[in-house]
């Protein structure tokens, strides 16, 4: 795309002159609003665009995008527990990232997860649904022990015909089974009866009649050993299915009068239905994988039958993977008694990264999720898994062929049916209530700012909660593991005084990080936040730019009749030991926050000059916090700058306080951090260099956002068009080194920058169609002053010449005397790296070489880069607002 020609500017000049006009382009539903442009200034020659020759209209042709339909919206709500995501919660597909690189992006992280994020064979897991309460424990105990024996006098019958036919092609050791004579129920009855609950309106009959249909469906799977050939995995489905239904209808016959709790759709006991439709593709996936089995919870009294229909996401509680073995045997899945590392066997493994891939989908459905439970099943193995914010951790495997093995998954789902719901991984302070006509809404609870230092909770302090109305959902949990952060639109239930609608944050952070003071020097959002708000108080220019604070804490749980502190380690107990090592450290707490004002995000600006402004605005809040507080936010991103409108105004908000440091403790520290989101992370971020993070980092961060939003586009109807294109910018999310070999290559001359800049967003000719003999297109205009103003953040970071020479260019310091030697084909990707990015390594006794990222670094040029960039983005937002539509 062509470009204007830079004009010269002054050295040291912090506010630069416009390399071209800027203009407004408003979309106003006033037909008298009229368009305000910026006059051309007079040192710099202006565009003539009138009459465009037929070589301009073919090279505007070849820029055309391809139109894709855009994601339809998620699905209505269906059932009581749960709340559907927006439809552009999907953070990746907002971005832009085309299908299949989001689908690699996921699938690598999968793999990364299997490996670094699981624990396996931990039987103690199963114990974690254990019913809290006294009476309901033992009730699970007797109901599982009564099903157990039930099921092992079936067992010893024998099988029947059809399996007589399978198991004598069938390969291997035949099955274990338990010597059982009787199916007596005199021991549970008993038990009933002193609870005083009385068995379902149930013959003996019919239930035989239920029991012995649901056994002949299932013997195949416990009378069958695993073989190669033999089974598959759409074989397995119906035996799996119908075990489950066998279960539920011995709880719906003996438990199906017992009543704990108000909520129907949360009480306990309940029955859990798989889903009729299997390998399916669920409501509310954002990408075309597809689940196994989905189980869902229903009431105890209701109907025993797989669930018909569509499969949704937002209503299932735990999803089934079901994998056949590969080859003629598989090996055992053994934890290394050296390393701790899982020994898992391929099958296993890949059984676990689909599960984590539909996990994070139910995740961003399910707002109420804390964490969940999944299943895996290998032939006849079965792994139950418990998901966490700070990792997973999975049983040992549970053989169906085995008597032992069955009573093992016979007592977690009669524990699933039993215990608390928050045991189940769901949060009781967001809830659903029903409303006259079916018209329900959802609650959350807030914990109330408590009157500790500086605004934390104090010891001993009383936990207090303010009730508040969801209106709408902005952000869901996008993420497996990690903060899990979501954001509502709410209004307070009982209305107090002029508060009116809030944005609240629920998230998981680091523990310990909402102490006053801990070993790191951080400080937790909330107290970040009312230090902030302090700030304001007395700089008032600053109102609206950052979050105000109204409402916020640590979530507590109502846990057998205490309140615990809900946390992973509250979740996990004894358990956490058990986590990854690199996990172990961040255990995550449950905090809640509610804010003013409610942003809107970025994709909702209409044209590139609000974007621009939006975007000093957030600098201008971003070097006040730093200045009057000393708080480095850590994490600019697409998701943390928002804006809100009045009118024809814009102002940007910066958010998300939560990886902030004290930027004191920041540049005290020795160890590497890396923070943020990926595809905007500065490099020294990426590459966790031994250096304090910066203000650069986030200048960085900043750079990174305009380009990548210069690319997909900025505005809803421009994503559209550019959705599944493929873009070098992808490579910002396709992993550290990626990222790293990118950037660095990008941003180390202003030609290999021009290749990113030639890719921005174009409009389609069916747009450029009515416009050609126009005397500008506006559109196109747009971006490219988005280009100007991205080559000059690229001067002022990498080329500023206010900095010493050290500090410029994107050189890399490498100590070859301790990188291993490469051949082969690894030699020529370290060749082609080397190529793409400047390294500078130590050889002899030359000098030792100059790290360019590490050089700002150092506070003073740290301190003149973040002027000069946030200097440069206000001149422009300034020229902006000087125009009448502001």
């Amino acid at each position: 795309m062509a470009r204007k020609a830079k004009s010269t500017k002054p050295a040291g000049a912090t506010s630069k002159a416009p390399k071209k006009r800027l203009h407004t382009e408003l979309e106003n539903d006033d037909p008298n609003q009229q368009q305000a442009i910026l006059p051309p200034d007079p040192c710099t020659p202006t565009k003539q665009t009138g009459g465009r020759s037929g070589a301009e209209v073919e090279y505007s042709a070849k820029k055309t995008r391809k139109r894709t339909s855009a994601p339809t919206t998620a699905p209505a709500l269906r059932s009581p527990g749960l709340l559907s995501r927006s439809s552009h919660a999907n953070t990746l597909t907002s971005r832009g990232l085309p299908p299949k690189a989001q689908k690699i992006i996921r699938e690598n992280e999968a793999d990364h997860q299997v490996e670094n994020m699981l624990c396996a064979n931990i039987p103690e897991i199963l114990q974690q649904a254990r019913p809290h309460d006294g009476a309901r424990s033992e009730l699970a105990v007797a109901t599982s022990e009564y099903i157990c024996a039930d099921l092992e006098w079936r067992i010893s019958k024998g099988p029947n015909q059809r399996v007589l036919r399978l198991r004598k092609r069938a390969k291997g050791k035949q099955p274990d089974t338990a010597t059982s004579t009787t199916n007596d129920d005199s021991k549970l009855a008993a038990l009933l009866n002193s609870m005083g609950i009385a068995a379902a309106n149930e013959s003996s009959a019919e239930l035989e009649g239920k029991l012995a249909a649901e056994f002949s469906e299932f013997q195949p799977w416990v009378f069958l050993p695993a073989s190669s050939g033999k089974q598959n995995e759409r074989q397995s489905y119906p035996w799996i299915q119908h075990f489950h239904l066998y279960i539920a209808h011995l709880v719906r016959h003996y438990l199906g009068s017992v009543q704990y709790g108000e909520n129907p759709a949360t009480a306990s006991p309940r029955l859990l239905l798989p889903y009729k439709r299997t390998d399916t593709k669920y409501k509310g996936s954002d990408d075309d994988t597809r689940a196994d089995i989905g189980l869902v919870s229903r009431s105890v009294g209701a109907n025993v039958a797989m669930v018909d229909g569509s499969a949704y996401y937002n209503e299932v509680f735990a999803v089934t993977e079901v994998k056949a073995s590969s080859g003629p045997s598989r090996a055992a899945s053994t934890v290394d008694s050296d390393t701790g590392t899982n020994q898992l066997d391929g099958d296993t493994k890949q059984a676990f990264k689909q599960l984590f891939l539909y996990s994070r989908q139910v995740f961003a459905e399910q707002p109420d999720r804390r964490f969940m439970w999944g299943i895996t099943i290998c032939d006849n193995h079965i792994r139950a898994c418990v998901l966490t914010s700070s990792g997973a951790l999975a049983s040992h495997e549970m053989d169906i062929t085995t008597a032992k093995g069955r009573c093992d998954y016979i007592r977690l789902l009669v524990n699933w049916c039993l215990c608390d719901w928050h045991q189940l991984g769901f949060d009781p302070s967001v809830r659903y209530c029903e409303g006259e006509r079916g018209n329900g809404h959802w609650e959350i609870d807030v914990p109330q700012m408590a009157t500790g230092d500086a605004g934390m909770e104090s010891a001993g302090s009383r936990y207090e909660t303010q009730t508040y109305t969801i209106t709408g959902a902005r952000v869901a949990a996008d993420h497996l593991f990690g903060r899990h952060t979501r954001c509502f639109v709410a209004t307070p239930k009982q209305s107090t005084g002029n508060q009116g609608e809030v944005l609240i944050k629920d998230s998981w952070s680091y523990l310990g990080r909402h102490q006053v003071q801990e070993r790191s020097g951080e400080l937790g959002e909330i107290a970040f936040l009312t230090k902030i708000n302090q700030m304001v108080d007395e700089h008032p220019e600053f109102a609206g730019t950052v979050p105000k604070l109204e409402d916020g804490g640590i979530v507590r749980l109502n846990i057998n009749g205490h309140l615990e502190i809900d946390s992973v380690e509250t979740v996990l107990g004894d358990l956490c030991r058990h986590l990854p090592k690199h996990s172990s450290d961040y255990a995550y707490t449950h905090v809640r926050l509610a804010m003013t004002p409610v942003g809107t995000r970025l994709r909702e600006l209409r044209s590139v000059a609000e974007l621009v402004v939006v975007i000093s605005d957030a600098l201008q809040a971003h070097k006040a916090v730093l200045d009057h507080c000393q708080i480095l936010h850590r994490d600019i991103s697409e998701n943390n700058i928002m804006f809100t409108r009045s009118g024809n105004k814009v102002c940007g908000m910066l958010i998300d306080f939560d990886n902030a440091v004290d930027a004191n403790a920041a540049r005290n520290r020795s160890g590497p951090v890396c923070t943020g989101t990926l595809p905007f992370m500065s490099v020294n971020n990426l590459r966790k260099a031994k250096v304090p993070r910066t203000a650069v980092d986030d200048m960085e961060s900043i750079l990174y956002l305009l380009i990548w939003l210069g690319v997909w586009g900025i505005t809803t109807e421009h994503r559209k068009q550019t959705r599944g294109e493929d873009r070098r910018v992808v490579n910002w999310s396709m992993g550290v080194e990626t990222a790293i070999d990118s950037k660095c290559y990008a941003m180390s001359s202003k030609s290999n920058l021009d290749i990113l800049l030639n890719e921005f967003y174009t409009p389609p000719m069916s747009e450029l169609g009515s416009t050609l003999q126009d005397e500008d297109d506006e559109t196109i205009e747009d971006y490219e002053d988005l280009q100007i103003i991205v080559e000059e953040m690229r001067e002022a970071i990498y080329d500023n010449p206010n900095v010493p020479g050290n500090a410029k260019g994107t050189t890399i310091r490498v100590d070859n005397t301790k990188a291993p030697a490469k051949t082969g084909r690894r030699a020529n990707v370290s060749a082609i790296k080397q190529a793409r990015r400047p390294i500078a390594t130590s050889k002899g006794n030359k000098p030792e070489p100059v790290d360019s990222f590490e050089e700002r670094a150092k506070p003073d040029i740290a301190k003149k880069i973040h002027e000069d960039v946030v200097g440069l983005l206000k001149f422009y937002a300034d020229r902006i607002r000087s125009t009448t539509a502001f």
